[in-house]
């Protein structure tokens, strides 16, 4: 079977022009960030062993993009940010010692997704063992208020907390591992198997914190065994709290919950601290405690970033379950990704002026190219043109917008020194270029 060259497979995409700019600045723009953060920069490999990423569970079996190489191993392409720079940070030797290590990196994914792009790109700033987690979560929190500040009011960033650790605070008060209280959420959030479900559509799950869309013939036996009593009191004491914090003002969410549940009292005086914190900054915020959907790998204080018409631009918070699945010797872990593909769409990309330089044919060659070096030195993007041919129809072609110039170099630039450009959207529009001047004035 073949495939026209220019094809692609469905759900990808090539980017070019406008369109790739976007995204290089979006992957820039964070980079610059989070390295004012003291954030590593890190660039992970495409490639990697496909069972890394299937014990972690969020590319799980049958979704991401696997192959055996020419000695047979089977190996994958990167399909998860977060495990890809963790495997970066372990095999550089970062994580040794407990110190507390930080990184970023913005990393291609490929796996099957019903997303606009299956192969896109994240940002993922990571903070590994962090002795405090106050300044975990405030660190995360001031990246994202910068992050917003960057992308403008148009953007209406906002951030949606949720506190996993008010779930396990109750699961232990319960008698309930971390694993056990999310079992318990997973079996609710799956409902019961479908008659006649078998294996097959039911993919294997070998970890606790697999995928929550995972389930196998396991999942199926424990819907005919009966809800242990102390799941039934979890589950009743979230659904009471879930209710209350439903629609309460931040400010007023942890007092109510502290009394409601005296076991989240301190993790309530954790949520003021990041609250009052969240308002200095003037990010918007809102609370809730509603589990229906939590990551089964999530601990801690958690978020999801919005947009102002609700779209996620992405997420973060604790992720010690997971870092302890993978099996690195990591106790702790946070973590925020982003969707360079909505970064990209949000921001305000600053247009460099450009230049079309046309060459004459009465051009010298060395006045041409000093005038190119000029105009570059002087803060231009420059478009060398060196046989324009009918350069009535090739200054048309030059896009009718104000961050756009062309200018021609003939016989009389280089005899007057002088180079005059002209505005491609405002005829009359000129700045005139000092050739014989240093390079920086125009």
């Amino acid at each position: 079977m073949t495939h026209a060259f220019e094809a692609l497979p469905r759900g990808f995409s090539d980017l070019v022009g406008e369109e790739a700019a976007q995204g290089v600045w979006a992957e820039a723009m964070f980079r610059s960030l989070t390295r004012r953060f003291g954030f590593a920069p890190v660039t992970v490999s495409p490639v990697g062993y496909a069972q890394t990423f299937e014990q972690f569970g969020s590319a799980a079996t049958g979704r991401i993009f696997a192959f055996e190489d020419l000695s047979g191993r089977r190996l994958a392409l990167t399909a998860d940010s977060l495990v890809a720079v963790l495997r970066a940070l372990a095999g550089s030797g970062r994580l040794a010692g407990g110190a507390a290590a930080l990184a970023s990196a913005c990393v291609p994914i490929a796996r099957y997704r019903r997303k606009r792009h299956r192969g896109w790109s994240q940002a993922v700033a990571v903070i590994c063992n962090e002795s405090d987690e106050l300044a975990a979560d405030l660190t995360l929190l001031r990246l994202w208020a910068e992050l917003f500040d960057v992308l403008g009011p148009a953007a209406g960033g906002r951030l949606e907390y949720c506190d996993y650790g008010v779930l396990d605070a109750i699961a232990a008060d319960e008698g309930l591992s971390p694993a056990a209280a999310r079992a318990a959420l997973h079996r609710r959030r799956r409902g019961p198997t479908p008659p006649g479900r078998t294996q097959d559509t039911a993919p294997a799950r070998p970890t606790d914190h697999q995928d929550p869309d995972q389930t196998d013939q396991t999942d199926q036996a424990a819907d005919k065994e009966p809800v242990p009593p102390a799941h039934t009191r979890f589950l009743d004491r979230l659904d009471r709290l879930t209710a209350l914090c439903r629609a309460l003002p931040p400010r007023q969410a942890p007092d109510r919950v502290a009394a409601a549940e005296p076991v989240a009292g301190e993790r309530m005086a954790h949520l003021r601290t990041v609250l009052a914190i969240a308002h200095e900054l003037d990010v918007r915020v809102e609370f809730a405690l509603d589990w229906e959907h939590a990551p089964e790998y999530q601990a801690g204080l958690c978020f999801v970033a919005r947009t102002g018409d609700d779209r996620t631009l992405g997420d973060g918070g604790g992720y010690h379950h997971m870092a302890r699945t993978l099996d690195i010797g990591l106790d702790r872990c946070w973590s925020t990704s982003a969707s360079v593909n909505l970064l990209a769409e949000l921001g305000p990309v600053p247009e460099a002026e450009c230049v079309h330089l046309m060459r004459m044919p009465s051009a010298d060659l060395r006045t041409f190219m000093d005038t190119a070096r000029r105009l570059r030195a002087a803060g231009y993007d420059v478009l060398e043109h060196w046989r324009p041919r009918r350069l009535g129809r090739q200054l048309r072609r030059v896009p009718a917008r104000p961050s756009q110039w062309f200018a021609l170099v003939g016989e009389q630039e280089a005899a007057t020194g002088r180079l005059t450009l002209q505005n491609a959207a405002t005829t009359g529009v000129t700045r005139d270029l000092d050739l014989a001047a240093p390079a920086t004035d125009v």
